[in-house]
């Protein structure tokens, strides 16, 4: 039996990271930081001032905004404070419209809006800076795309986060784990807590055939139908997986106004992780119940990479961790041992690491189609008992290892690589 009290927190901490939300998460998080503060102003803002993490800065520069055909972090600050609802979260932008994208770019026009990089900063931080004729309001995230961490008017306190250490247990709680408890627990779970992750497998899906049907975004999903259509590429499940998650995040790269079910906090890795273990899961007829906690099992694993690596970081989480999480479920969906299930993620492991992450735009569907059918392949090899051999590269004696030897080449390999790639996209 495993552990209740283990089991609780594992899966708060995945509902925590598994919400929806409506477009790229870095420019949306900056919408929601403006629209909070906007709330405790009374008159008209006269200026606004934004800081946000390297992360945040890279991620938000060219991805398009939901609901607009623009980019732009200004802009979604702007959009926050004219249009948009704090209480919708990740949805801060739902209700967007032309009207809206008209005043934001008068707002913009008048220069009343200011971007800068905080550094150092914590992976994911903005702080909004919003000024009337008489007050200043102050609203902080950190470490969560909708985590307020601090909000002063001014310059008083009235909310301050008191999370942040039971956050910082959970985290060590995580890291504590093995893979093989990790399993334990993923098919233990009363599976009536796992119905939450229905609704992900739904509008995930949902944004793949809206990708396939639009032309948004870079269009990927619907030239590998074409292709499969004219019998240049399979029709297998590897296949299938490349398709959807690249149609998914066509339509959210492209601004669509469908929601995406998140997995560790991100858009793109909930698309990431939901649609290539469904996919194998109709391709092998497996039940429901398995169905779930194996995407369970996939969100679980996401974020105990990200713990090692960062939610955001300079190689691509879809990459080192959607990949890893779906790698991993995908093998004991389909009845893997211990050894198959940890050796699936030493071979995505082996063979992508080093993506690197030069921001959200629309060429992220090429790097999630590419992390789908090589997650799939790699838990199909491992069932094959095609494991990469321990102790060569950066694969260590176990796949604890091998994901702290991830977060040590992303944390200090990779250290001045975000840096470089800002230089590069201004």
């Amino acid at each position: 039996m495993v552990d209740k009290i283990k089991t609780e927190q594992l899966l708060n901490m995945v509902k925590e990271d598994t919400v929806p939300a409506l477009g790229c998460t870095e420019p949306v998080a900056v919408a929601y930081a403006t629209s909070v503060a906007k709330k405790y102003l009374e008159g008209t803002v006269e200026k606004v001032r934004i800081y946000v993490s390297k992360n945040i800065y890279k991620n938000g520069k060219s991805v398009t905004i939901p609901n607009t055909k623009e980019w732009g972090l200004d802009l979604a600050a702007a959009l926050g404070i004219i249009g948009g609802k704090s209480e919708e979260g990740l949805m801060v932008l739902k209700n967007i419209n032309k009207n809206h994208i008209e005043e934001a770019h008068k707002i913009l026009k008048e220069g009343k809006i200011k971007v800068e990089i905080k550094n150092p900063s914590p992976d994911i931080y903005v702080k909004a800076v919003l000024e009337d004729k008489v007050d200043i309001v102050e609203v902080v995230i950190i470490n969560g795309h909708s985590n307020i961490s601090s909000i002063k008017v001014n310059e008083k306190s009235i909310f301050k986060d008191k999370d942040a250490a039971t956050n910082s247990n959970s985290v060590e709680f995580l890291k504590g784990l093995t893979f093989k408890e990790i399993r334990e627990i993923c098919e233990e779970i009363d599976i009536d807590d796992l119905i939450f992750i229905k609704d992900g497998i739904t509008i995930n899906k949902e944004a793949a055939l809206r990708g396939i049907e639009s032309s948004k975004g870079l269009g990927l999903g619907g030239a590998l139908i074409k292709l499969k259509e004219k019998g240049k590429i399979p029709n297998d499940a590897p296949t299938k997986a490349r398709i959807y998650t690249a149609a998914g995040a066509d339509y959210r790269m492209g601004g669509g106004s469908c929601p995406i079910m998140t997995s560790a906090g991100s858009g793109n890795q909930g698309i990431g992780v939901i649609l290539p273990i469904s996919i194998v899961a109709e391709e092998h007829n497996i039940s429901e119940e398995r169905l779930l906690r194996a995407i369970f099992f996939g969100h679980v694993i996401n974020k105990y990479v990200k713990i090692y690596t960062g939610k955001l970081s300079a190689m691509c989480g879809c990459a080192i961790g959607a990949g890893v999480g779906v790698s991993t479920a995908i093998a004991w969906m389909l009845d893997g041992n211990d050894e198959q299930i940890s050796g699936a993620a030493q071979n995505i492991l082996s063979n992508l690491t080093g993506m690197i992450c030069d921001g959200a735009k629309a060429t992220c569907a090429l790097k999630l189609a590419t992390s789908a059918e090589e997650a799939v392949l790699s838990a199909y090899l491992a069932l094959e008992n095609i494991i990469v051999e321990p102790k060569v590269g950066i694969v260590g004696s176990n796949i604890e290892e091998t994901i702290k030897n991830l977060g040590n080449l992303s944390r200090n390999g990779f250290v001045k690589v975000d840096q470089v790639i800002i230089d590069i996209i201004n």
